[in-house]
């Protein structure tokens, strides 16, 4: 029984990977990388953006513990979708994430340039 499981997982994994290779070859897969790419921008700003939130909701809040496992998954997405859409938003304007700035500027003892100067039309 234990084969027969294991080969059913082997066939859904290849699905999920000719899924994902259909779409990055029909370039429908640049949105979405261009939004994981912001995020790991600001890898570390939304590590902690992610603990802050997470502290709120579950010691602010007191929902520790008292969340069933499908509900989590909505925390979950929440937390996702948020980072998702403000990192993309936040690098339009400004070159690092707040906590990569200060991280930077202080690795070189020197304030880094944080805002994105406007483009100056030719």
């Amino acid at each position: 029984m234990v084969g027969v499981a294991y080969e059913i997982g082997r066939v859904t994994a290849f699905g999920y990977i000719a899924v994902l290779l259909l779409f990055i070859k029909l370039n429908l897969w640049s949105s979405a990388t261009a939004r994981l790419a912001a995020v790991g921008r600001m890898a570390f700003s939304n590590y902690i953006f992610t603990s802050v939130i997470c502290c709120i909701l579950f010691d602010g809040l007191r929902l520790f513990g008292k969340l069933q496992r499908y509900q989590l998954y909505g925390v979950v997405l929440f937390v996702w979708a948020a980072i998702l859409v403000v990192s993309p938003i936040w690098l339009r304007h400004f070159r690092f994430g707040p906590l990569e700035w200060l991280w930077r500027s202080l690795t070189y003892w020197k304030k880094q340039p944080f805002r994105i100067l406007g483009q100056v039309s030719a």
